[in-house]
């Protein structure tokens, strides 16, 4: 079968969507299907095309993917993200509709949900059935967080929503708890759980020695514990305020290390709240072959989720799940008291922190530190746990069956 995976996120870059359409494309390759994958140029998180791909259009021939012109604004704001979006809309738009690939069916990622409202519209104009992954709940994450805040853009954006949810003739979506929300909203088609994952084969646990080797390589104390963040440092889900307030607690903390991985446009805030307060060092954004031997040198994940108002049924981070692949125990801050924490009950790999109160989020990091047991066997646990429930390669593999039921 051909098919047509329109996305707005892909390789080169390293975020959660990216990944999970890398997964999902190379299982249905290993199916034997034909699989075309039309992208913007790569920008996230920074907002800057990354080398290779400045000028103009291209095409990776061996991989069959068309990476698309993008307007990028020099500097980052909510309507100039839309500006980003509104061109990727058109140029994919024109691209798909005049390409020779003539596919069986359309797959496409949301958000941004533009993204997917451009492969909603090519499929009804080529008469092709379409599949939506909804990765997250947006509009209504935006909504929450404060993000969108104009009640005609809220308004449009939902019939936006509304109208790919009706759509769509099967619907994938992380979690369970995500079902009953898309379905109240009015989806007619079937609405499948594929949940995120780590590919255990990638993301293992090092030996002793491998530790030091890696921590020598980058620099890294080998005589002090590290705690690690690897995430973007944007207007996400991520609270990396709430991240600095707490290590800035922790000033007296000189057995601590912190390693930060990641890029965004908040970085250069964030380093500036916790420069000279705290031992750390920050890495730029790595593939995942370095990035699983980087924090399986550390010693604890840390993973500062907003603090969101009213449900949007909640998720489980991607970074929770590779963080416990590689034997790390997560503190992870929620006030999530569903699926999420349910799932974080099973894998019994850290613990929960409730959002905005950095003095307790310190604290636990502070007292978790110091437990060697406790590090060591909640690390075991959640690799264990990643391995029987949410390993990324089975989990894609779900995508076929979605496909062979059409």
């Amino acid at each position: 079968m051909k098919i047509l995976f329109y996305s707005h996120f892909y390789y080169p870059e390293v975020g959660a969507g990216s990944v999970r359409t890398q997964y999902f494309v190379k299982a249905l390759k290993e199916a034997g299907h034909e699989v075309k994958v039309v992208t913007p140029k790569p920008n996230y998180p920074a907002g800057k095309v990354y080398p290779g791909f400045e000028t103009g259009f291209k095409f990776d021939e061996e991989n069959n993917v068309a990476y698309l012109p993008i307007f990028i604004p020099k500097k980052h704001s909510l309507l100039g993200r839309g500006f980003t979006y509104l061109s990727y809309f058109l140029s994919s738009s024109f691209y798909v509709l005049f390409d020779s690939f003539k596919p069986d069916v359309i797959i496409t990622s949301s958000p941004p949900i533009t993204t997917t409202l451009a492969a909603v519209i090519v499929s009804k104009l080529k008469r092709k059935p379409i599949i939506v992954d909804i990765r997250d709940l947006w509009p209504d994450i935006g909504v929450k967080l404060g993000i969108i805040k104009n009640k005609f853009l809220i308004y449009f954006l939902k019939l936006i929503d509304l109208f790919i949810i009706k759509s769509a003739e099967k619907i994938i979506v992380p979690l369970k708890s995500f079902e009953g929300i898309i379905s109240e909203k009015g989806a007619k088609g079937e609405i499948i759980t594929i949940y995120n994952g780590a590919d255990t084969s990638v993301f293992k646990p090092l030996s002793k020695e491998e530790k030091e080797k890696v921590r020598k390589e980058l620099a890294l104390p080998i005589d002090k514990k590290i705690a690690v963040y690897f995430g973007f440092f944007n207007f996400g889900m991520n609270d990396v305020d709430l991240l600095a307030e707490a290590i800035t607690l922790l000033t007296d903390k000189k057995d601590l290390h912190f390693l930060f991985i990641g890029d965004g446009t908040k970085k250069k805030d964030f380093e500036n709240k916790i420069i000279e307060k705290v031992s750390y060092s920050f890495v730029k954004p790595l593939p995942a072959s370095e990035l699983s031997k980087v924090i399986a040198s550390c010693d604890l994940s840390v993973i500062p989720l907003k603090k969101i108002k009213g449900s949007t049924g909640g998720f489980i981070p991607v970074k929770c799940l590779e963080s416990w692949a590689v034997g790390l125990p997560v503190i992870l801050t929620s006030d999530d008291n569903g699926e999420l924490l349910q799932i974080f009950d099973k894998a019994r790999g850290g613990e929960i922190v409730p959002t905005d109160s950095p003095d307790k989020l310190a604290s636990v990091i502070s007292n978790v530190m110091l437990q060697e047991d406790f590090l060591r066997e909640a690390g075991q646990f959640g690799r264990r746990f990643v391995e029987e429930n949410f390993d990324r390669r089975k989990q894609s593999e779900k995508i076929n069956k979605i496909i062979n039921s059409l």
